[in-house]
């Protein structure tokens, strides 16, 4: 874009420059929105899981109550109680086991969908570091060049003024 931008006395457009400015800014808003809308999912995901987590719990409460009934009636079937007891449990750990992974896998998908933002948000200030740096760079040596000429033109004039006066 900068090769397609104007120059001037003094450097770009300023007009271009703003424009191109505000289309990378436009730019830089539309990916953190879509970042920022991702990261919303993920955090309505996350109340799901919690939502489930809980529903979970509810059953597991639920089971051990029902253990627990089961128990107290089956007392001729006391075998068969130990066996609906221990099912119970292995089933209760399994989901807790399963809902401490599923957790943990989340916990680092958020850890990373933010690393994410945050390398990006670098990732653009280096960018602007850098476009700044190349602005600064040719509006120092476009002056350069302009204050170059102009000594030149000076010079030039000096040496035309002086033979005209020795011809005189």
């Amino acid at each position: 874009m900068a090769d397609k931008m104007k120059k001037v006395i003094f450097g770009y457009n300023k007009r271009e420059v703003k424009t191109y400015i505000d289309q990378i800014k436009a730019d830089y808003e539309d990916e953190l929105t879509r970042k920022q809308d991702r990261m919303m999912e993920l955090l309505e995901e996350n109340r799901n899981l919690k939502g489930e987590i809980k529903r979970l719990k509810e059953r597991l409460l639920s089971y051990e109550e029902e253990e627990e009934c089961i128990s107290k009636a089956l007392v001729k079937a006391e075998q068969k109680a130990q066996d609906i007891i221990a099912d119970s449990r292995r089933k209760a750990k399994e989901e807790l086991y399963k809902l401490e992974l599923e957790k943990d896998k989340w916990q680092q998908r958020v850890k990373t969908i933010r690393k994410q933002i945050l390398d990006f948000e670098i990732m653009v200030c280096e960018t602007l570091e850098e476009f700044r740096a190349e602005i600064n760079y040719l509006t120092s040596k476009e002056i350069s060049d302009a204050l170059l000429c102009d000594e030149d033109e000076f010079f030039k004039g000096e040496k035309e003024d002086g033979d005209i006066r020795s011809v005189s």
